[in-house]
């Protein structure tokens, strides 16, 4: 059970979940024909680290972020050729107070892998060896406010989904993994294996590893489950 009230500090929501592809053109192209989702729109902070993405609205407050390397030199090769192919590679988590996570993290020995401001608000994020997945935390204390408002586009009138229901990541322990996720962000579990920050993250035994499967809320009639991205796409109404 998330805590819904927005001026508490024990609340966190998904953003943003966020897949990695060497060809992002073709993906982004695939996923907006499938859904009917408006283009993306680019986070420019991201060319910074050789990364360059783009962020598609999913309803009016979740998104669907496309990474793809920008450089050489970019980290993401890396992770693409060891992989393999695309795949899920984090999660965006919008939380009130980033200073108490902090603690918790460093507590607990989780490594904290870039701290900085992004558009003066502290972003902070956390080791997939043992999140899972790329955990990435956002402070905006308002629930209400994201950082892209000024820019996102906006949900499509012809949207075939809405929302992003649940995230599956597949990891070696998975109730020591939800309950780890659940200290960090100090929120109640909903199962041995899973926290709700609005979407449920649900953790399971790995097949690939990371992101494995996210289940999308439709509209009207339901779009049949697919594989993208190196995951599984579900779809519930």
């Amino acid at each position: 059970m998330v805590h819904t009230d927005p001026m508490s500090t024990s609340w966190a929501f998904v953003r943003q979940t966020i897949f990695a592809t060497a060809d992002p053109a073709a993906d982004s192209a695939a996923l907006r024909t499938a859904y009917g989702l408006p283009a993306g729109f680019t986070d420019p902070m991201l060319l910074e680290h050789g990364i360059a993405d783009e962020t598609i609205p999913v309803g009016t407050d979740q998104y669907l972020e496309l990474l793809s390397p920008s450089s050489d030199a970019s980290p993401l090769n890396h992770w693409l050729g060891k992989r393999g192919g695309p795949g899920g590679y984090g999660v965006a988590v919008q939380v009130p107070e980033m200073a108490p996570i902090r603690e918790r993290a460093v507590e607990r020995g989780v490594k904290i892998l870039i701290e900085e401001l992004a558009f003066g608000h502290p972003i902070m994020q956390l080791n997939p060896r043992q999140c899972g997945t790329l955990l990435d935390l956002d402070e905006m204390p308002d629930r209400a406010k994201w950082f892209w408002d000024d820019i996102t586009p906006g949900p499509s009138a012809s949207a075939l989904i809405d929302g992003v229901v649940e995230i599956e990541i597949g990891v070696a322990e998975p109730s020591a993994t939800a309950a780890l996720w659940a200290y960090l962000l100090d929120v109640e579990q909903s199962t041995a294996t899973s926290v709700d920050l609005g979407t449920r993250v649900t953790f399971v035994p790995p097949t690939s590893g990371g992101i494995q499967a996210v289940t999308l809320r439709s509209v009207g009639e339901r779009p049949p489950d697919t594989a993208r991205l190196g995951a599984t796409f579900r779809h519930v109404n």
